[in-house]
C-alpha cells in the first residue's frame, strides 16, 4: 500500500459516529509528511502501524492497547476517498451497545466473556485523519484519527466502503511502526474477568479431535494452494449426510479460500468418523484462524 493523500475534504465529526473529518484546530491543521521522510517498517501487507491510545472509547479498547497492525489498503467511502484499512496483528473484542444488530455479524464473530456477555471478534478496522488537512503519512507520530470496527469481511475486498459493514469505535492515536507489549492495567482483575473466548468451538493451536484436525487441514490445503502462510481464514464448509464437503465459503486472508483438490479428500476422511455425532447430524463446520489459533464450530441440522 502506498502512502497517498487525501483529494478531498469531508465535515462530518467523527465524535457522531460518523467517518469523515472535521476542521483542525489551527494548532495542528495542515500536518504534511516531513519533508524527505523515507517510508518506515513494512509488513506483509503494507506500512506497520500502532493504534497508541484510544479518545472517547469504550472502556475494553483501553484494555486491548496498543493495537498493532498493517495498513492493508486504500478503499474510497461516501463522503472521501481515503479510508485506510487496518488489518490487526491479533484480534480485538468489543461490547456490542443495546442498539447494536447482532444480525449484522457472522455467527463466527460472535463471542462471549468469561460472565457470559456478548462481545464481537474483530480483527480488521477502518481508520481516517481526524481533521481536514491531516493525512497518514510515513513517520507519522500520534495522529489523530477516527476508528471503525470492520464486522464483515467483505469490507477487504470490496471497491468501496460500505458503512453498513463497519460500526464506529473511537477516536484514537495512530503511529507509524509497532509498539510494545499492551500496559500492566490490561492484565487487571477486571480485564480478566472478561476476557473473551469463543461462545462455540475450542480454540487451541493443535484444535481437538476431528473438528481440530479439518481445521488444520483446510489451512494447510488453502496455504499449499497459495504457495505461503495464511495468518486469517474465517470459513464455512458445508456436509452432506455422509460427512462430505459439498461447499466451501468464506475468506483467507481477504480472497476465497481455495485449498488443493486434495485437501477435500483429506477433509472427508477426517470428518466421516463424525457422521453419529453427540449433537445430532451435522450441517456445517466454521473454521476460524487468527495467526496461529485455531478454533471451530459445528453447526447440526435442526
Amino acid at each position: 500500500m502506498a502512502w497517498l493523500s487525501r483529494a478531498k475534504k469531508s465535515d462530518i465529526d467523527g465524535s457522531t459516529g460518523q467517518m469523515g473529518a472535521v476542521a483542525a484546530p489551527s494548532a495542528t491543521a495542515g500536518v504534511e509528511a516531513p519533508a524527505g521522510t523515507a517510508p518506515g517498517p513494512v509488513g506483509r501487507y503494507g506500512p506497520l502501524v500502532a493504534i497508541t491510545s484510544f479518545d472517547q472509547a469504550p472502556v475494553e479498547l483501553g484494555w486491548q492497547t496498543p493495537v498493532n497492525g498493517e495498513l492493508y489498503r486504500l478503499v474510497p467511502g461516501p463522503d472521501r476517498p481515503d479510508y485506510s484499512i487496518m488489518v490487526l496483528e491479533r484480534s480485538i473484542h468489543f461490547y456490542p451497545s443495546e442498539q447494536f444488530d447482532l444480525g449484522r455479524v457472522p455467527a463466527e464473530r460472535r463471542v462471549a466473556d468469561r460472565k457470559g456477555r456478548p462481545m464481537v471478534r474483530v480483527d480488521a478496522l477502518v481508520v481516517c485523519s481526524r481533521f481536514v488537512g491531516q493525512q497518514l503519512h510515513p513517520g507519522m507520530q500520534d495522529l489523530p484519527v477516527n476508528i471503525a470496527y470492520v464486522i464483515d469481511d467483505a469490507v477487504l475486498t470490496d471497491p468501496s466502503l460500505d458503512f453498513g459493514k463497519i460500526e464506529y469505535a473511537a477516536i484514537g492515536l495512530l503511529t507509524e511502526g509497532r509498539s510494545g507489549d499492551a500496559p500492566e492495567a490490561a492484565a487487571s482483575a477486571e480485564a480478566q474477568a472478561t476476557a473473551p473466548v469463543p461462545a462455540t468451538g475450542a480454540p487451541s493451536a493443535d484444535g481437538e479431535g476431528a473438528f481440530g484436525e479439518a481445521a488444520r487441514i483446510l489451512r494447510e490445503g488453502v496455504e499449499a494452494q497459495r504457495g505461503g502462510p495464511v495468518q486469517h481464514l474465517t470459513a464455512t464448509l458445508t456436509l452432506d449426510d455422509a460427512c462430505h464437503v459439498v461447499g466451501l465459503t468464506g475468506v483467507a486472508d481477504g480472497s476465497p479460500p481455495v485449498p488443493t483438490r486434495e485437501t477435500f479428500d483429506r477433509l472427508n476422511a477426517a470428518l466421516s468418523s463424525m457422521r453419529s455425532s453427540a449433537g445430532g447430524p451435522l450441517e456445517a463446520l466454521v473454521v476460524t484462524v487468527t495467526g496461529y489459533d485455531v478454533s471451530w464450530e459445528a453447526r447440526h441440522r435442526s
